[in-house]
């Protein structure tokens, strides 16, 4: 058996349509919302020098970073339930078993894979494809797992080997489809404005998210059956089998 790219989309649509993944769709929507509208241009240094803009501005920053933490906690809760068979109902286990390690390791992880990426498109190209392809289930492996993020690297790179190739055409595939996702909205977008404009950008990005981490989960599902594919039921008239 081989990775099927196919399968791995259709089965990232399917369980981000279903009522758990436009359940997230709705809460990573209001929370990138909620967190463009208390950062506006108006926060920074030329609105004014008195000291309630300025205890503004720490405030619209606290509770930005707040916000960022909970998108970061929703991604980890996402990956745990489009790897279970949940579907209609998000199990309070997801919230939380072992959150706050969880979403530490996301952070340290995310910047050090961030930084090993850039380093490898830096060098060349081609070495920084290499390490997004392969340690990309990182984060899987954090979320799902509940291991630290250099065990969760490790195990990445022996999941995808084998099938990088593969799995670099689903990347390709999932970013073409978010683009053009992102391009539909943007121009209703670009005509209406304002907050309106805003509202639909950050749904649309929603939209990608959820779907990215569906697909992305569903990919870790199909690459752990290929590396562990299960046992066939043994057929009568095997080898300890009665006739």
């Amino acid at each position: 058996m081989v990775f099927n790219i196919i399968d791995a989309m259709t089965d990232g649509f399917d369980r981000a349509r279903a009522r758990n993944g436009l359940l997230f769709v709705a809460v990573f929507a209001v929370l990138a919302i909620a967190n463009a509208l208390i950062t506006p241009a108006n926060f920074g240094p030329s609105a004014g020098t008195t000291p309630s803009f300025g205890a503004l501005g720490i405030a619209a920053g606290l509770l930005s970073f707040v916000l960022t933490i909970a998108t970061l906690v929703t991604a980890i809760v996402a990956l745990r339930t489009f790897t279970s068979d949940e579907t209609e109902t998000i199990p309070r286990e997801f919230l939380r078993r072992n959150i706050g390690m969880a979403t530490l390791n996301a952070i340290v992880g995310g910047i050090i894979f961030a930084a090993l990426v850039a380093v490898g498109g830096v060098l060349l190209l081609i070495p920084g494809l290499f390490v997004l392809v392969t340690l990309y289930y990182w984060s899987v492996f954090v979320a799902v797992e509940d291991q630290n993020f250099v065990q969760a690297f490790r195990s990445s790179w022996a999941l995808t080997d084998g099938s990088r190739l593969r799995l670099f055409g689903l990347g390709v595939a999932v970013i073409a489809l978010a683009l053009a996702v992102n391009a539909v909205v943007w121009l209703p977008a670009f005509l209406v404005g304002g907050v309106v404009a805003l509202a639909l950008t950050q749904i649309g990005s929603a939209i990608v998210t959820v779907y990215t981490l569906a697909t992305t989960a569903r990919a870790y599902e199909q690459l752990t059956t290929l590396e562990h594919p299960p046992e066939p039921e043994p057929q009568p008239g095997s080898a300890g089998m009665p006739a």
